[in-house]
């Protein structure tokens, strides 16, 4: 019992170590000034849209991206379908024109279409966008305008869930919301080790020099983010450049993507695990570090408060029988649990500082909105994101470890 109280109180340290960090970070970054491209600067863009049975989404994504402000002659979209099975490649191609050029494949897989598409492509700054992704017109007129700094080879934007349906999608939402305020914070310390797949920009000699992306890489846009910074160049992010993605919104659905993520990020980090040294500054010493370490500690704590829990209600139902309490009794029932809720409150340190971080995350959330503009029902997602967030993310790490540790393989489906 010792020891799990040491490992909760070394959690609770980690967590005010690291909202210090994002703090301080955040306040840096937005004194901050970066180089920008004027307009008439701007680069020719390649915009790719891999494509693997995507009919329901595809034309949407390819009217986003048509409509976009960037200057004329300077933007170039192009579709690549991944050998579809739907009607896909039918809808993309109702689209083609001088701008939109769409091409077809065996089925590979989205980094071999990616590939495909950057061979083909004729810009400076190659764009790779998933099918199901939409953006306001001046996003890629803003990302690009980072890639002035020759040292930046990618740029993010500020991605975000369209009108979150149902539990699952408001989770989600939430999360990316948190997200957008910590990649805020790393961008002043050079730390941002995740380019979205759903969207992002890329300097094209980068791929020139070190390759195309992993084709066999399941998260094949977190290698080439770690590929970036391994090599000793600057990730970007454009907060005021809104991307929409549509989320899974069943339970399976979720659970075989975040499968997918974080086998990836174990598989990748270890690829890249000379990353975390002093050479790479504060992504080396702390960022990934702390990562690594808030996500055991959060698996662990979290186990083990279900188990705790579990363990508990029994015992005091257990007693609560032995002095045979009127469980019968709605108002009885009532005052005791809220009674009971409130005495562990108000004696448990632990839950004291939960409540601290809830705080914390939550004006998190609210600052990561000033850019992107106001987000409906942000009070109830805040809350079903406190309430089950916890309870999903220990579950989908244990499954990807038990994956990783038994060497089972991981698709996209």
């Amino acid at each position: 019992m010792g020891f799990v109280i040491y490992l909760l109180y070394t959690s609770i340290y980690l967590g005010l170590i690291a909202t210090s960090f994002y703090i301080l970070g955040y306040s840096k970054e937005k004194r901050a000034t970066r180089p920008l491209f004027a307009e008439e600067e701007l680069p020719k863009v390649t915009i790719i849209i891999p494509a693997f049975n995507e009919q329901k989404s595809i034309a949407r994504t390819i009217e986003s991206i048509s409509a976009s402000n960037y200057p004329k002659g300077k933007l170039e979209i192009i579709v690549v379908d991944d050998g579809s099975k739907d009607n896909t490649l039918k809808i993309a191609k109702r689209y083609q024109s001088d701008l939109i050029k769409v091409y077809t494949k065996k089925n590979g897989g989205k980094g071999t279409a990616l590939n495909y598409g950057i061979a083909r492509s004729k810009g400076d700054i190659i764009f790779s966008m998933d099918a199901d992704t939409f953006v306001e017109p001046h996003c890629v007129r803003e990302m690009t305008r980072y890639f002035k700094n020759p040292e930046v080879m990618s740029v993010t934007p500020s991605m975000l869930i369209h009108h979150p349906k149902g539990l699952l999608q408001r989770i989600q939402q939430a999360e990316y919301l948190f997200g957008l305020f910590i990649r805020k914070a790393f961008t002043s310390v050079n730390a941002i080790h995740v380019t979205p797949g759903a969207f992002s920009a890329y300097r094209k000699t980068f791929f020139e020099k070190y390759g195309s992306y992993d084709e066999g890489n399941i998260t094949e846009d977190l290698e080439m983010s770690l590929r970036i910074q391994y090599h000793g160049y600057m990730i970007e992010y454009s907060p005021e450049s809104p991307a929409y993605t549509i989320p899974p919104n069943k339970f399976k659905a979720l659970m075989i993507q975040r499968r997918r993520w974080y086998t990836g990020l174990m598989k990748n980090t270890w690829k890249y695990r000379k990353i975390i040294s002093p050479k790479y500054g504060d992504l080396g010493i702390f960022v990934i570090p702390i990562a690594w370490l808030s996500i055991f500690f959060s698996v662990f704590i979290i186990n083990y408060m279900i188990i705790k829990s579990a363990l508990d209600l029994r015992t005091e139902l257990l007693f609560l029988n032995s002095m045979n309490f009127d469980f019968t009794s709605a108002y009885t029932m009532s005052w005791y649990v809220i009674e009971r809720f409130i005495f562990g409150i108000l004696t448990n340190n632990i839950i004291i500082f939960f409540l601290f971080f809830v705080i914390v995350l939550g004006a998190y959330m609210k600052f990561a909105t000033k850019k992107v503009g106001k987000v409906r029902g942000l009070p109830v997602t805040i809350a079903l994101y406190f309430i089950f967030f916890a309870i999903l993310f220990g579950f989908w790490w244990t499954i990807s470890i038990f994956y990783v540790l038994f060497n089972k393989k991981v698709t996209w489906r």
